[in-house]
């Protein structure tokens, strides 16, 4: 599977997340990961670097919230992000579509200087289980945002093609492609069913209230 742009707005580069205002509780989760930053000086500013655009992207766009933080060793962060989930909690029953996922994404020191799986970056933490193409159908619930993931990829782009992958406006259907497809039988499913896809053509820049 190729590494496609999600569908949002081309407009949330670095520039314009600086000019995003944080308010209290951002800029006291940023103080607080800050003093806990560890590792090398150039893997410090880098991880703070992406810790602050994250915040920016969180404060102005309600789908996305942060519910922790740790810079400790690796960047982590537990997220909630408001957006279609497929799930088939009963094999023989209607697929039912959640309205927000829990990710659970690690950002590792390696991953600046080479690219990474695409599985290797977040984790559908809930709900479960999620019937996906490319969510492993095991208890991990690895997203595999494709083959390979360039060096360097900004934190906020994984989030942006995260929104695509679970929207299915960007997915890999081919179950005979490995690199990609992490569930064959959802990929099948998906391909007897594609009235369903995409899930949604929403906008990732919406506010909280919008529909998913």
């Amino acid at each position: 599977m190729k590494a496609k742009s999600s569908p949002v707005t081309t407009s949330l580069g670095p520039s314009s997340l600086a000019q995003v205002q944080l308010g209290a509780r951002h800029t006291a989760m940023l103080e607080s990961v800050r003093s806990a930053c560890g590792g090398s000086a150039a893997w410090r500013h880098r991880k703070l670097a992406e810790a602050d655009e994250l915040c920016r992207l969180a404060e102005v766009c309600g789908r996305l919230a942060i519910g922790q933080l740790d810079l400790s060793v690796d960047l982590r962060a537990d997220l909630l992000l408001r957006v279609t989930v497929p799930c088939l909690p009963d094999a023989a029953g209607p697929l039912v579509i959640a309205e927000a996922a829990r990710l659970g994404v690690i950002y590792r020191e390696g991953s600046i200087v080479l690219p990474q799986p695409g599985y290797s970056f977040v984790q559908i933490l809930a709900p479960h289980p999620v019937w996906h193409p490319n969510v492993s159908p095991d208890s991990v619930q690895a997203l595999c945002l494709g083959p390979s993931l360039p060096a360097g990829v900004p934190l906020r782009e994984i989030i942006l093609m995260t929104y695509g992958a679970l929207t299915m406006m960007s997915v890999q259907m081919d179950p005979a492609n490995s690199a990609g497809v992490l569930n064959p039988a959802a990929a099948e499913w998906f391909q007897r069913n594609p009235s369903r896809i995409p899930l949604s053509r929403a906008p990732f820049m919406q506010p909280a209230s919008a529909t998913v």
